[in-house]
C-alpha cells in the first residue's frame, strides 16, 4: 500500500495528566503520521506514570516519600526537578516546586476529579509557607528533600512534556500538541499561523481572544475552572509560596504567549500570583512574551503586544473570525 500522499493534517487525542491532550501533523506520509501521533498518547502516559503526584507508585511519590534521605533519581525526574528549582531562583520564589504541603492543605491532596465533589468533606488544614525548602542536588542525580517536604511538579511537567513532544512530532512535519491549554508548536502549516482561541474566564462556551502562534508556544493559568471548598471555604490549586494558601486578588486568568513551554506557563502563573499591578508590571519586563490578564471584574490588561498579535474581544469572537 502507497501511505506517501499529498501533506494533510492528521490528528489524535487522548486524556492524560489530568486533561484532555490532543496532537496535531501536517505530513505527507499516512502510516508514519498516525504512528507518530500514537507516540505522543504514549509518551504522556510514561511522563504521568514517573511525575504525578497522584499515583502512589510513581518515581515522583516515592521521592516525596523518601524526604530527609538522599533519593536516587531517573534522568526525567532530575531534570525536571532541576529546571523548577532554576524557576524558583528565576521568580524569587514565585514559581515554588516545593508547595506540595500547602497544596494538600488546601484541599487539593487527590486528583481534581476526586476533590470537587467532595467539596466541605472535611475541614481545612493549617497550610505552611513552602517558600525556600532547601532541596539538595547530588552527583549521581541524588535529591535530598528535607524532611516533610514534597514536591509538585503539575506546574511544569505537564508543559514540559507538551514542549518535548510537539518537537519529536515535528520531525515528521509541522506539528501542535495541546495539553489542557499548554501548546507548543513546531513549524508553520502550510504557511499560515496556527490559529488557537482562549477560553472566556467568566463566561463558559465564549472566547476571549484568538491567537495566531508562529512557532510559538501559549499558556493559560487560571483559577476559574479548578476550585473547590473547604468547610465552606473558596479555594484553589494556585498557591502563593510567600503565604502557602491559595493566592487572593481580583486576577481571574493569565495567558502568556512566547518561545516555548514551560517558560510561559510559569510567567502566567506568577503573573496570576502577583496581582493585577505587580502581574502586569512582571510581564512588561519579559522579552518576547505577550500576555493576557482577566480581572474578575472582566476587564483586560494586555502586555508585550499581545493586543497586536491576538485578537481580543468579550464576545464570541472566534466564531465570527472562522465565519470571516
Amino acid at each position: 500500500m502507497n501511505v506517501h500522499t499529498a501533506v494533510r493534517r492528521y490528528e489524535h487525542h487522548f486524556h492524560a495528566m489530568g486533561t484532555e491532550a490532543g496532537a496535531w501533523l501536517w505530513c505527507n506520509n499516512q502510516q508514519q503520521a498516525r504512528a507518530a501521533l500514537m507516540q505522543v498518547q504514549a509518551y504522556f502516559a510514561r511522563v504521568e506514570a514517573r511525575l504525578s503526584r497522584f499515583r502512589p507508585g510513581s518515581e515522583l511519590s516515592r521521592m516525596n516519600r523518601s524526604a530527609g534521605a538522599p533519593f536516587s533519581a531517573s534522568p526525567m525526574l532530575f531534570a525536571l526537578v532541576t529546571q523548577a528549582l532554576a524557576w524558583r531562583d528565576a521568580t524569587d520564589g514565585l514559581f515554588d516546586p516545593t508547595i506540595l504541603r500547602a497544596l494538600e492543605a488546601s484541599g487539593y491532596d487527590r486528583s481534581f476529579a476526586e476533590v470537587a465533589p467532595e467539596q466541605a468533606a472535611r475541614g481545612p488544614a493549617a497550610a505552611t509557607p513552602a517558600a525556600g525548602a532547601d532541596v539538595l542536588l547530588g552527583p549521581g542525580r541524588t535529591i535530598r528533600l528535607p524532611a516533610n517536604v514534597g514536591i509538585d511538579l503539575g506546574g511544569i511537567a505537564k508543559g514540559w512534556a507538551a514542549q518535548v513532544a510537539a518537537q519529536h512530532l515535528g520531525m515528521w512535519g509541522t506539528a501542535l500538541v495541546d495539553a489542557g491549554g499548554d501548546i507548543a508548536t513546531g513549524g508553520i502549516p502550510r504557511q499560515e499561523a496556527w490559529v488557537v482561541t482562549v477560553a472566556h474566564p467568566l463566561e463558559a462556551g465564549k472566547e476571549i481572544a484568538v491567537v495566531p502562534l508562529h512557532n510559538q508556544a501559549i499558556a493559560t493559568s487560571s483559577r476559574a475552572a479548578r476550585r473547590w471548598q473547604v468547610d465552606g471555604v473558596a479555594a484553589h490549586h494556585l498557591i502563593d509560596p510567600r503565604t502557602g494558601a491559595p493566592a487572593q486578588n481580583n486576577v481571574l486568568s493569565v495567558t502568556a504567549v512566547g518561545r516555548r513551554l514551560p517558560d510561559v506557563e510559569i510567567h502566567a502563573k506568577v503573573a496570576l500570583i502577583l496581582g493585577e499591578d505587580e502581574g502586569a508590571a512582571y510581564l512588561s519586563r519579559l522579552d518576547s512574551v505577550a500576555a493576557l490578564m482577566t480581572s474578575e471584574d472582566g476587564r483586560s490588561v494586555m502586555t508585550g503586544g499581545f493586543g497586536e498579535q491576538a485578537y481580543v474581544s468579550t464576545s464570541r469572537f472566534a466564531e465570527r473570525f472562522r465565519a470571516a
